[in-house]
C-alpha cells in the first residue's frame, strides 16, 4: 500500500483502532534500528471492545480485517475452543514494515528524527578544539533547552579565559543553572584541553580545642556540633574534623588548592599553622588519629578511606563502644529496614577494633547510627 493512500473512512469513528494504529507508530519511533521487524500487538488488550463478544465487537473485528486485506497486517491466532469462542481469541496482530508509510499519512505523524541523530548534528554544528566522541556517544537532555541550545552552550565554554569551577561554568552557560556540569569534568577536559578548569575546594569544617592531644574525624552533622560542646567528654582535648559522609574521602582533601579549611574554637590561634603543616602531609601528626561515625558498612567504609588519606587512623572505641553495645543488646537496625542493604561490606579496613570487633558485629545484627549518642 502506498503512503499517499487515503484512509478508510472509518477510522474517525474507532477511536480504539486509531489507538491502536498509534501505539504501532509509538513502537517505531522508539525502536528506529529495528523497522525490519514486524510489530506483534494482542489484539484484546489494545481492543478492549473485543471482550464484549457481542455485535460492536463483531463490527471492530470486520475492520481490523480490512486491515489484513491492505496487507498492512497480519492475524496470528491464538489456541481457542473452536466451538465457543471467537476468532479474535488470543489473536495476535503482526504489522508488516510496510504499514509505517501509510500509517503516519493517516494519523498525520510524520516520521521524527531521532534525538541522538538530532543531539550529533547539532554538536557538528559547533567547534571543539578536543575530542568530541564522549560527547556524540550520548545525547545530554536538559529541560527547556534545545539540542542546539546545549550544544551551542558547551560550544562557549571554550571561551572562558578565567579559571573557574564546574559549577560556576555551568551557571553562566547553561541558564543559571549551576548543577549541569556536575560528574562532567573529565567531559569538559576531553572537549577543551586547554580550559582552566579550577577544581570545586572541598569545605571541611574543623574545631581546634586550647589543647588538642589528638585529632577525631566525625562522620555526622549533629555529633559533630555536640563533639564541638564537650559532648560526649572524650571529645575534649581533641582537634575535631567534621567529614560529611564521603566528602573526607576525596582525593585531592590533602592538596591546598583542593580543599578550604573552616576553623572554629579556641585554639584557632595556636593551632591552627600545626594544624595545616600536619594536614598538607609537612609535619607528622601531633597526636592520635581516630574515626568515629555510623556503626555501619558505610561508616567502616569511610574509615577505610581515611586510612589510605591520613595513614593511622582506628575507629574511636569511646564513641564505638556503646554503639557496639546497643547493636549486641539488640538495640540496632537490619541494614535493610533502614534502607542501607545497598553498602558493600568492605571487608577488612586494617584497624584491630574494627576488624575484629565492629565489623563482625554488622554482620551479624545490623547497624547503629552515631546520633545515638546525643
Amino acid at each position: 500500500m502506498k503512503a499517499n493512500h487515503s484512509a478508510p473512512p472509518w477510522l474517525q469513528d474507532e477511536p480504539e483502532l486509531r489507538a491502536l494504529l498509534g501505539e504501532v507508530l509509538n513502537r517505531l519511533d522508539k525502536h528506529v534500528g529495528t523497522r525490519q521487524q514486524r510489530i506483534y500487538l494482542p489484539a484484546e488488550k489494545y481492543l478492549p471492545t473485543l471482550k464484549q463478544q457481542d455485535q460492536e465487537a463483531d463490527l471492530l473485528w470486520s475492520l481490523v480485517k480490512q486491515l489484513t486485506d491492505l496487507n498492512l497486517c497480519a492475524i496470528k491466532e491464538g489456541k481457542r475452543n473452536v466451538h465457543y469462542d471467537p476468532e479474535w481469541k488470543g489473536a495476535r496482530l503482526a504489522f508488516t514494515p510496510q504499514a509505517e508509510a501509510p500509517l503516519r499519512d493517516w494519523l498525520q505523524r510524520p516520521q521524527e528524527k531521532p534525538a541522538l541523530q538530532s543531539w550529533r548534528e547539532a554538536i557538528a554544528q559547533q567547534i571543539f578544539p578536543g575530542d568530541t566522541k564522549p560527547l556524540l556517544k550520548r545525547r545530554i537532555a536538559i529541560p527547556n533547552m534545545s539540542d542546539q541550545e546545549v550544544a551551542t552552550a558547551f560550544a562557549q565554554i571554550g571561551t572562558t579565559k578565567e579559571s573557574l569551577t564546574p559549577r560556576q561554568l555551568s551557571a553562566r552557560y547553561f541558564r543559571g543553572d549551576s548543577k549541569r556540569l556536575d560528574g562532567r569534568e573529565e567531559l569538559l577536559l576531553k572537549l577543551f584541553p586547554e580550559l582552566p578548569l579550577k577544581p570545586r575546594p572541598i569545605l571541611i569544617n574543623i574545631y581546634l580545642p586550647r589543647a588538642c592531644n589528638g585529632v577525631l574525624f566525625i562522620e555526622n552533622q549533629d555529633s559533630y556540633a555536640l563533639a564541638c560542646e564537650g559532648r560526649p567528654r572524650d571529645t575534649q582535648g581533641l582537634a575535631l574534623v567534621y567529614v560529611a559522609g564521603f566528602r573526607g574521602t576525596a582525593g585531592r582533601l590533602r592538596q591546598r588548592e583542593g580543599v578550604c579549611l573552616h576553623y572554629s574554637g579556641p585554639g584557632q590561634a595556636e593551632w591552627q599553622e600545626s594544624f595545616e603543616a600536619w594536614w598538607f602531609d609537612q609535619a607528622p601528626p601531633f597526636g592520635p588519629l581516630a574515626f568515629w561515625g555510623d556503626l555501619d558498612f558505610s561508616g567502616m567504609g569511610i574509615l577505610s578511606s581515611l586510612r589510605q588519606r591520613f595513614g593511622e587512623v582506628n575507629a574511636w572505641e569511646p564513641g564505638y563502644r556503646p554503639l557496639l553495645k546497643c547493636l549486641r543488646n539488640g538495640g540496632g537496625h537490619t541494614l535493610e529496614a533502614a534502607d542501607k542493604q545497598s553498602q558493600n561490606d568492605p571487608g577488612k579496613v586494617g584497624c584491630e577494633f574494627a576488624d575484629q570487633e565492629l565489623l563482625p558485629a554488622v554482620r551479624a545484627f545490623g547497624g547503629v547510627d552515631q546520633e545515638l549518642l546525643g
